[in-house]
């Protein structure tokens, strides 16, 4: 028995010239051989024969047989004619089996909680037959070892044991961290309203992303601090830039249109068959592709299809002053990205720099937006 899996067509039809090359554009084909005029054979990759077939039948060309050879199709056969039965019988008793079982856990409704925590300390301490599972037990074992947890409730649902959770609010939540306020973004002050807490900057000052605008506590007569919640809101001119690169010399790596397939059959992750093609391209790249091998059958025949694309460089030569205006709407584009509100905008514009060999774009797009964060 070959190794190789193929697949030998035998066809009878006009124009084979125009049609075959057309073919073996799409799938490879080999040991062609012309018989007549309008009869030929040749053979392709089993994996790839309904593929051919589709597009002979499309193209009207007459298939006078069609034979496979190989590993993969006596495989097909073998497990479609006597592995199914067992297949059907093993997969109805694991899943008997597992249906009692709880297999997965979800919680649901944390904030600060952590939901890993509450999963391994159920799975620890209860069971996880579905029998023996008490979920109001579960609730009030929660409420008792969380001191975080308000509320629990658990409900089965399949195999899944889920966990909902309400935390408790705990007063430095209720009334605030008084943490200060910081800059979200780089700007120049333009106009404050202060609520509460201390300014620590002033209108036409320039302020960086992460400097503190407002302290969380204010000075009373008599000279004494007092914490309280930092509130305020501060325009700002902010400067959301964006930035580009031209290069006059560069290199661009392309596919060349040529290709190589390597397929691997796997079954329970286990490599059982393997078909290369010969492959000496100095630089490709590739992409890879599992698909089952067989459809309605239950054993978890895999392929694992891989195909190395040839690529080759490219030596471009570009002018600056040609491409212009694209490169300033990608640098403009990615000014946008951090821009919240264009129609705040105020000014726009850009500056170039040039330096051996390229050119920099830096885009500017200034609005008037509440910094505090």
């Amino acid at each position: 028995m070959k190794l190789k899996s193929v697949t030998t067509f035998h066809v009878k039809g006009l124009n084979q010239e125009k049609w075959l090359n057309e073919l073996c554009k799409e799938v490879s084909l080999t040991e062609i051989e012309r018989l007549s005029k309008n009869e030929t054979t040749f053979k392709c990759s089993y994996f790839s024969y309904k593929k051919v077939d589709k597009f002979l039948k499309k193209h009207g060309v007459n298939i006078v047989s069609l034979t496979h050879e190989g590993v993969a199709y006596k495989l097909r056969n073998i497990f479609t004619a006597y592995g199914l039965m067992a297949a059907i019988v093993v997969c109805f008793a694991l899943s008997i089996f597992s249906q009692q079982y709880i297999l997965q856990y979800k919680v649901e409704g944390v904030d600060k909680l952590a939901a890993g925590d509450i999963v391994e300390y159920v799975s620890k301490n209860f069971s996880k037959q579905k029998g023996n599972i008490d979920t109001s037990e579960i609730e009030n074992a929660l409420l008792q070892n969380f001191k975080r947890i308000s509320f629990a409730s658990c409900i089965i649902k399949g195999q899944t044991l889920v966990i909902n959770i309400k935390e408790k609010l705990l007063p430095d939540e209720m009334y605030g961290d008084f943490a200060p306020i910081v800059a979200s973004k780089n700007g120049r002050v333009t106009k404050i309203n202060l609520i509460s807490g201390t300014l620590k900057v002033a209108v036409g000052d320039f302020v960086r992303m992460g400097d503190v605008l407002v302290e969380p506590y204010t000075i009373d007569a008599s000279g004494n601090i007092k914490k309280v919640e930092a509130r305020a809101e501060i325009l700002a001119e902010v400067y959301n830039e964006g930035q580009s690169e031209h290069y006059e010399t560069y290199i661009e790596v392309r596919r060349t249109g040529k290709a190589v397939v390597q397929d691997e059959i796997k079954l329970f992750g286990l490599t059982i068959y393997t078909f290369k093609e010969e492959m000496n391209f100095k630089m490709f790249e590739t992409e890879t592709d599992e698909v089952p091998l067989i459809k309605n059958l239950f054993l978890p025949f895999k392929m694992k299809k891989t195909t190395y694309y040839e690529l080759c460089e490219n030596k471009i030569i570009s002018k600056f002053e040609d491409v212009e205006q694209q490169f300033v709407s990608k640098a403009k584009a990615k000014a946008l990205e951090n821009c919240e509100d264009y129609a705040k905008m105020k000014e726009e514009f850009y500056t170039l720099r040039h330096l051996q060999g390229m050119t920099i774009v830096n885009f500017c797009i200034i609005t008037e937006e509440n910094i505090c964060k």
